[in-house]
């Protein structure tokens, strides 16, 4: 990793004789990009040791006095937190060596990876970094695997995630579980295009994949494409597996199509407990009006009560005019165009 992370400091072409000795001894340092946040990062785990303890590791004030604990480390832990002590630093070649020693040591213990890990992070080698989680994923079990990714996810570690995702994909049988959290992960970042790659090589692997065709529908529905929602939402309905705000976004699609009928057909399959939020509420009132503009908006009323006691600011008649004279009247208005 050394050509990749470091930078040596050259020195000048002449140089003062008695200055020589010292500018070589600076020349071996090698200032590493942003290593004031690796010299501070927080994330780095320590392991219970015996001669490198947390204590040890703080007590340590300079370059010079770290360098002077190489190859030092003999127990596995405290080669894991000899390594962080090079971090502290910016020795980043010795840390290295260091959490891969205590790795191949500790096989089951994820700390020394999740520390390589991070160092490979910090220093933008994700290459090296997908390669390393590569070989150690392919030999750790499947238990260690998930204890590894549940200590990202607890850490909210989200972009070493998505490195540690992209390796599991390698591995045969792990694709569309690596390949999900990768979708959800750029859908949450609204990257849609990333999240769509994912969701169709899911969906080219298991065309009938229940979270896949979720997670679809919702982005065509965030995205207007009406057609596309349609097609999951029909899929998702036609299977029997139901995904949250199904008949909404169905409802939804129809409505912009302007197919009022088959918009208001979905709206009355919503579950009652999704018919108390105000998007819905506007969607039926619009599918109901567009339909007929003297339609009877009464049915909206007790939802719309039940949104009220839980501090909505609109009045009833601000929400459904037709339910006033005044408001008739101007529906009417606007109906033939007055």
């Amino acid at each position: 990793m050394r050509r990749k992370t470091y930078r040596k400091i050259p020195l000048l072409k002449t140089v003062n004789l008695f200055l020589l000795p010292f500018l070589l001894f600076f020349s071996c340092l090698y200032p590493v990009r942003n290593n004031e946040q690796i010299e501070n990062d927080p994330m780095f785990l320590y392991l219970p040791a015996t001669d490198y303890t947390r204590e040890k590791v703080d007590s340590v004030k300079s370059p010079w006095e770290a360098k002077t604990h190489r190859g030092k480390a003999i127990l596995a832990p405290d080669k894991n937190n000899l390594g962080i002590l090079f971090v502290r630093f910016s020795l980043i070649d010795d840390a290295e060596e260091e959490f891969l020693s205590s790795q191949k040591l500790l096989s089951n213990n994820p700390v020394p990876a999740l520390n390589l890990l991070r160092l490979y992070y910090l220093v933008d080698d994700i290459s090296e970094a997908k390669k390393f989680l590569q070989t150690f994923l392919k030999q750790s079990p499947p238990i260690e695997r998930k204890k590894f990714e549940n200590l990202l996810i607890e850490a909210q570690r989200e972009e070493e995630l998505v490195i540690f995702r992209d390796a599991l994909s390698t591995i045969p049988g792990q694709e569309v579980f690596a390949w999900e959290g990768l979708a959800e992960y750029f859908f949450s970042k609204q990257e849609w295009s990333k999240s769509y790659y994912y969701l169709e090589k899911i969906l080219q692997q298991s065309p009938f994949h229940k979270n896949a065709r979720g997670l679809m529908l919702k982005m065509a529905h965030i995205l207007e494409k009406w057609d596309d929602v349609l097609v999951f939402g029909l899929s998702l309905s036609g299977t029997g597996e139901r995904v949250p705000e199904l008949e909404y976004y169905i409802a939804h699609a129809y409505c912009e199509k302007r197919r009022y009928a088959e918009a208001l057909d979905w709206i009355n399959k919503t579950p009652e407990s999704e018919k108390e939020s105000l998007v819905f509420l506007e969607l039926w009132k619009l599918s109901l009006l567009s339909k007929n503009p003297k339609a009877d908006v009464s049915p909206l009323l007790p939802y719309f009560r039940k949104l009220k006691s839980k501090g909505l600011q609109f009045t009833e008649e601000e929400f459904f005019p037709t339910l006033t004279p005044e408001g008739k009247e101007t529906m009417d208005r606007i109906r033939y165009g007055r």
